[in-house]
């Protein structure tokens, strides 16, 4: 199963097994219950007091959806949930859990950033930075760009895209807003496994970009930038020029903070045609307030902005 763009080589139901091993040593077994269900799982929700399935988790990318009290939430969430962690809204504990039992492989193995901020003093923290001779090593092109509809030279070298022979996989450098290479996100060109540095938090892709372009530089306050969800879907929109930055997942606070600060007064939303993509959506019109918030009408037959022609990125119709 696919959560991320991250493949998990298991299914749904070896990481419910998993869970209720790990929770029965406190006597717990949430989904104990459960039958299939065509392309879902029935579980009891252990949201409210649930006798009998109610709950339905989708096999192919774990999303929760509970039929009788309405609470809907990636597995990631949920099982953050069933751990006790009741703070983690975010998921972040059931993410760990997830990629340290379930993860296909880990492609680069970098100590986490660790930051200690203490309320009155400046932060402690020793960021490091990707060195410009690893990235040269990646500088190669390769043939899946243009498969991913990418074709533009100036696009490829603008945003540094290379290829990693030593995992197969094309690389995209994520930096901050002077340039430097926070890190380096990997997509493996045979399957659609994706992978990011264990322990980073991540910022909104293509931020530099932004920051840095000469179609934003020239009009600070009058260019409107659109917000989708995959790196390929913000490269997409910035071959056919149309400002972009990308989430990578739903959005977190770091995030929402660098949407609130861009040097723009409007945000397209073009996350994914999915109950994923709209949850998004709706996290980003309940954390921004300071600008104006327009949405664009993924077009029928695409579920992302990835699936659309140039033709129709160019004529993308918006609606608030």
């Amino acid at each position: 199963m696919v959560i991320n763009d991250v493949l998990f080589n298991c299914e749904l139901s070896d990481i419910l097994d998993e869970v209720d091993a790990q929770r029965s040593i406190y006597g717990l077994s949430p989904f104990k219950k459960r039958r299939n269900s065509g392309k879902d799982i029935q579980v009891c929700c252990p949201y409210h007091n649930d006798k009998r399935p109610s709950a339905g988790i989708r096999k192919s990318d774990g999303m929760f959806h509970c039929f009788g009290c309405g609470e809907t939430h990636t597995l990631y969430e949920l099982i953050s949930y069933v751990f006790e962690r009741y703070d983690d809204i975010l998921g972040k504990f059931g993410w760990q859990w997830l990629l340290k039992n379930f993860a296909t492989m880990q492609v680069e193995d970098r100590k986490p950033i660790e930051l200690n901020i203490t309320r009155g003093q400046k932060e402690i923290a020793e960021q490091t930075y990707v060195s410009e001779e690893e990235l040269d090593s990646y500088r190669y092109y390769h043939s899946y760009w243009a498969k991913r509809g990418i074709t533009d030279e100036r696009i490829i070298e603008f945003f540094d895209l290379g290829f990693d022979k030593a995992t197969n996989s094309i690389t995209f450098p994520v930096r901050d807003i002077e340039g430097r290479t926070l890190f380096v996100a990997r997509r493996s060109v045979q399957t659609k496994f994706f992978n990011y540095p264990e322990g980073v938090v991540k910022p909104l892709y293509g931020l530099y970009e932004l920051y840095h372009s000469s179609i934003v530089s020239g009009s600070r306050n009058g260019v409107a930038v659109i917000v989708c969800e995959s790196m390929i879907d913000c490269l997409r929109l910035w071959q056919n020029n149309r400002p972009a930055v990308a989430l990578n997942g739903l959005g977190n606070d770091l995030q929402m903070k660098q949407l609130r600060e861009l040097p723009c007064r409007k945000l397209i939303l073009a996350t994914d045609n999915d109950k994923a993509g709209q949850s998004a959506r709706q996290k980003i019109k309940q954390s921004i307030k300071n600008k104006i918030i327009t949405e664009v009408k993924i077009p029928d037959g695409c579920k992302d902005i990835g699936d659309c022609t140039d033709e129709q990125i160019q004529n993308l119709e918006e609606y608030f």
